[in-house]
């Protein structure tokens, strides 16, 4: 019997798309029976491209009572289908995503209110068995989300419905508040009655589980005096490479390709890996992994590679996906947080001209310690803009992971020190070229200036 060749995951997001269509899923679900041993309501942070919408649409898919009867089609080639936990097809999930919260912040609280509540009416008619006609009425018929959320939680308390909330990208809007619209706007939000913490205070006492994922710590935060019993496992070694691709993964993609004959027969696996390393890989997330485990590859990357080089046979000849431009831009609005002070633009001319600075690592921090330049580091590294490289201490060397996140420093010091201070772009790339190789001179990479974000 012929064997279809699993499809290429690029631009796919959805756990139950890749395992129906027979796309190609790098199994995390391990993950699963670890994960169940940490405290019911779990905060985990990634840099964006790390595979967040896949893993938690596996959750989901794991854990939702409405599919328990497709566990064996969906995971029964992965690691859990042979390790099912008793937890297996238990809950009702309500699977939040508040990316989708967007557009002009004006009205936000209304914006936030009708999503949400969209997201409660549709789970009362997904788990239609469970709730009486009278119920779902009046969920439909309360005015705000947070009435649709009591009326279930009340109903779900009575018949003993376990019920499990999985957030994604749960700072998403807030950072766009942050950075748009200042301090003061975002204080509101997420403090004394806040709208934001307000929900989040009525999470705590509806859902057995929540899963909480985002791309920073800061609105975890600001949020976590209603929301104060969150376990926080995102520098926790055991979760190192949850969420990314190890070497062994890499490996194992091209050496499948390779095998089914998409890729040509003479490739060197290890040849490839090896080229995209300095490009996609070495992060780090947890200090007790760093010398235990290989470092992390960005997944999103690596597919874009493998695609180019099923095509053509080759490395792409620009190693950066011009997709991620959109995510240069956000990032370089969410480090300005308005306007860029003194103080932390000493820490990335720090890290600039020394590829690395020694730095304490926070795991949470308030929206008004950004500027703090003992915390900014800590900012940087969630967002994947710093890695551990070493520790030394009580402290951590935090560096630069690799070529794609240098880019993008050089791309917001081109764009910040001609603004403000014009300086010459020979100046830049000769800085450049000595930050992309950690204070070592190599020849002006003038490919690599040419091809800024």
């Amino acid at each position: 019997m012929v064997q279809n060749v699993k499809e290429v995951p690029y631009g796919v997001s959805d756990f139950r798309t890749m395992v129906e269509q027979n796309i190609y899923y790098v199994d995390k679900t391990m993950y699963i029976p670890e994960l169940e041993k940490q405290a019911r309501y779990i905060i985990f942070i990634r840099p964006r491209r790390f595979g967040k919408s896949v893993f938690l649409g596996m959750l989901h898919a794991y854990y939702d009572s409405h599919t328990k009867d497709k566990f064996e089609q969906w995971f029964g080639n992965l690691w859990i289908g042979k390790h099912p936990t008793p937890s297996q097809g238990r809950y009702q999930v309500l699977h939040l995503d508040f990316s989708m919260v967007g557009g002009n912040i004006d009205n936000l609280e209304e914006k936030f209110n009708f999503y949400l509540g969209v997201q409660l009416d549709g789970f009362v008619r997904y788990y239609d068995e469970f709730y009486s006609d009278m119920i779902k009425q009046n969920v439909y018929a309360a005015k705000d989300a947070g009435g649709k959320l009591a009326i279930i939680q009340n109903e779900a308390k009575t018949k003993g419905y376990p019920l499990y909330l999985i957030i994604d990208e749960y700072d998403n809007f807030t950072n766009t508040v942050l950075n748009e619209q200042g301090e003061k706007v975002y204080w509101a939000m997420t403090h004394a009655e806040g709208f934001y913490r307000d929900i989040f205070k009525k999470f705590k006492g509806t859902f057995e589980r929540i899963f909480i994922t985002g791309v920073s710590p800061v609105t975890l935060d600001d949020v976590t005096s209603g929301f104060n019993i969150g376990w926080h496992i995102s520098t926790k070694p055991e979760f190192n490479q949850m969420l990314g691709f190890s070497t062994e993964d890499v490996r194992d993609i091209f050496n499948y390709y390779k095998s089914m004959g998409e890729v040509r027969p003479d490739c060197d696996v290890e040849a490839v890996v090896n080229e995209m390393k300095p490009w996609y890989d070495n992060y780090c997330f947890s200090k007790d992994a760093f010398y235990t485990q290989s470092k992390v590859f960005n997944c999103d990357m690596v597919i874009y590679y493998l695609r180019n080089y099923m095509s053509y046979g080759r490395s792409p000849e620009e190693m950066i996906d011009p997709n991620t431009k959109t995510d240069y831009n956000k990032m370089k609005k969410l480090l300005q947080l308005d306007k860029m002070d003194g103080d932390r633009k000493g820490v990335i001319r720090t890290i600039a001209e020394k590829g690395e600075i020694a730095a304490q690592l926070f795991t949470t921090f308030p929206a008004h310690d950004v500027t703090n330049p003992e915390v900014f580091p800590s900012l940087l590294f969630y967002y994947g803009m710093l890695t551990i490289k070493g520790i030394l201490g009580s402290q951590l060397i935090l560096g630069i992971p690799n070529n794609n996140v240098r880019k993008q420093y050089y791309g917001f010091l081109r764009d910040e020190y001609q603004d403000v201070r014009h300086v010459n772009t020979n100046d830049l790339i000769t800085m450049f070229t000595y930050m992309a190789f950690d204070g070592k001179w190599r020849e002006p990479l003038a490919h690599m200036a040419s091809n800024h974000p």
